[in-house]
């Protein structure tokens, strides 16, 4: 089954950002790839999803990340029931693979698929 697996927040500066969720919630944020930028708060075993901290690709915003067992076929329903691309799927290694599409109403929405072998 589908669920949220984490929230990203797509900022104008991680390492602001980071020091910012700190200082107010005491988040870890740790760097996860240097390649583009993107940092890591796990909730490890106390109740909640993770986050993400990535520069942000236009405006800042939040969005929810929905991990799913087969990507292709998630991202197919989505275009057939009215969705848009925003970012096509890509890999990342050793985790799996992401792609982000657009709802009717605008919303960025990310789907995730966990793989091991993604390079």
């Amino acid at each position: 089954m589908a669920f949220v697996s984490c929230i990203e927040f797509n900022v104008s500066s991680t390492k602001r950002s980071a020091e910012f969720y700190k200082q107010v919630f005491g988040w870890d944020a740790q760097l996860f790839s240097k390649d583009n930028d993107y940092w890591t708060v796990a909730h490890g075993d106390a109740p909640g999803i993770d986050a993400g901290l990535q520069k942000a690709q236009g405006a800042p915003a939040t969005v929810a990340v929905i991990t799913v067992p087969n990507l292709d076929q998630v991202w197919a329903k989505a275009m057939k029931a009215g969705a848009k691309v925003a970012v096509p799927k890509f890999a990342i290694p050793i985790v799996g693979y992401a792609a982000y599409f657009t709802d009717p109403d605008g919303i960025v929405v990310g789907v995730h698929e966990y793989d091991e072998k993604a390079k």
